[in-house]
């Protein structure tokens, strides 16, 4: 398991590296910080992360899904899928079930905008900050960027769906 730590008396991590122990935490952590979890995920990643800042006071949480997870996730309603790969990926693939699309490269002004104007835009309402969202690409990767992008803003109830659109199909 991969935990991003960040000192709660700190907006920025600084730097960060992996350990053996599956953990990585800022370099300037002491004794007397108490680390808060920022990143959770399952695979064996090694990461090195610097100069990364997080709005707001606590900080984000985004969590790796499989298919299983995923698959649960498609039916409930309180959960937004959001497929961030372009028109031209989905017209040549297919579409996830329940999701909506919005282009890693529209999503910067698709959440800063008004909620009249992502309702305009995508044709479902502006998710809360506290609503969960998974967000999916082909792979994964850029998935995982719209979740940091996302968290940025203060959004919280965030899932990257690792396996994306590839891990979709192949389970089917």
């Amino acid at each position: 398991m991969l935990n991003i730590l960040r000192s709660r008396f700190s907006p920025f991590m600084v730097q960060m590296h992996y350990f053996s122990s599956g953990t990585v935490v800022n370099k300037q952590l002491t004794k007397t910080t108490k680390p808060m979890i920022l990143y959770n995920t399952k695979s064996n990643l090694c990461s090195l992360i610097q100069n990364r800042s997080f709005a707001g006071t606590s900080p984000p949480l985004i969590t790796d899904i499989n298919y299983e997870r995923f698959k649960k996730f498609i039916n409930q309603n309180e959960v937004l899928i959001i497929d961030v790969r372009t028109k031209e990926e989905l017209a040549a693939t297919g579409v996830l079930p329940n999701s909506y699309n919005i282009p890693l490269d529209e999503l910067s002004t698709a959440f800063e905008s008004t909620p009249d104007k992502f309702l305009e835009m995508y044709n479902i309402p502006k998710p809360d900050k506290d609503q969960k969202i998974v967000f999916s690409c082909a792979k994964g990767i850029r998935s995982l960027k719209a979740c940091r992008y996302v968290a940025d803003l203060g959004y919280k109830n965030l899932f990257n769906y690792t396996e994306g659109w590839f891990g979709w199909e192949s389970h089917k």
